[in-house]
């Protein structure tokens, strides 16, 4: 009995847009205009909304008017507005007549005049080079495995989480030390952290004293101190890092409300015990297949945690938050 059987028709990692990343300070900024005026935006896979800043409102004469929703970030919360924004650009195209959030009491990273976050870029496969300046937008067809990864034949890679609520966040399972930790990839921090709360609830002990650092600032403008330790391992996927130098920061402890008939705060996310942010983002290059549910990845060289110097504060400034509404 003859048999038929139908080939895998082949993938088309289609490109529907390129942005160009200009690193400030660590942080990527993308070009963007605001009712003609060329600004631009904290590139930020961390932030669940893309926002401007009060600051920028301001400069641009856009009327903030309530919103009734609340940002929690990094250091705190932030009581969001809206503004109305005649033509908004980016990449490539122009949105008239939108509503965006505003919201940050904190400074801008690189003069930045908002964040362009996860409500638009989880619309597509995205891919992260960060060190040669681009970001790639694809809309693959029938694209499965690995073929998304073009520019190498060995790779690693990671199985993406399901985030708290209506969240897009590229969360994934790392080991840290041989613990398991939920770890989320955040463009928009410049430094990757672990949370104190992360290391208590799973007794991970750092192979260095903890050094103390600066204090950055998030979301609301208040502080957030941090400190620095070496782990003996990190693994994301199937790349273990040796020696792992990490800032450790109390990044969510404030994202907390007292809800009725209760006097006691509660966590209002159930968020991230590490941040995975633009420190390694700089020694990799990333193909975020959301379509596949996976993160694949390479190494390109260098360092991938910036080294610690015994007794120094650490250089760089915090993302100013991770906006949930």
């Amino acid at each position: 009995m003859a048999m038929m059987t139908q080939a895998r028709a082949a993938c088309q990692l289609l490109q529907v847009g390129e942005l160009a990343v200009t690193m400030a300070r660590d942080s990527p900024l993308i070009p963007a205009t605001i009712n003609g005026h060329a600004v631009q935006l904290l590139l930020d896979t961390g932030a669940a909304k893309s926002l401007i800043w009060r600051s920028a409102a301001a400069e641009f004469n856009l009327k903030i008017t309530s919103s009734g929703g609340t940002f929690y970030g990094a250091g705190g919360a932030d009581v969001a507005g809206i503004v109305s924004v005649r033509d908004f650009g980016v990449a490539g195209g122009t949105v008239h007549n939108i509503q965006l959030y505003a919201a940050g009491r904190g400074s801008s990273p690189g003069n930045s005049a908002g964040i362009l976050g996860e409500d638009v870029l989880s619309k597509w496969d995205i891919e992260l080079d960060l060190s040669e300046g681009k970001v790639r937008l694809f809309s693959p067809k029938n694209c499965t495995g690995d073929e998304v990864v073009y520019w190498a034949q060995s790779y690693f890679m990671t199985k993406l989480l399901k985030g708290p609520g209506e969240t897009n966040w590229l969360e994934v399972n790392v080991s840290l030390d041989g613990h398991p930790v939920v770890a989320m990839f955040d463009s928009g921090a410049v430094l990757s952290a672990i949370t104190p709360q992360a290391l208590q609830q799973t007794g991970i002990k750092p192979e260095t004293p903890l050094v103390t650092g600066t204090a950055t600032r998030g979301l609301a403008g208040k502080a957030i101190d941090t400190a620095t330790a070496v782990f003996s391992s990190l693994t994301i996927g199937q790349e273990s890092i040796a020696n792992a130098n990490l800032h450790v920061a109390d990044l969510f402890s404030r994202n907390t409300e007292s809800h009725l008939g209760s006097l006691i705060p509660q966590s209002a996310l159930d968020m991230p015990g590490m941040i995975i942010g633009a420190d390694f983002l700089m020694a990799h290059r990333l193909y975020v297949a959301r379509s596949q549910g996976k993160v694949y990845f390479t190494y390109k060289g260098g360092p991938v945690f910036r080294r610690i110097t015994p007794n120094a504060a650490p250089s760089g400034e915090a993302s100013p938050g991770d906006p949930i509404p």
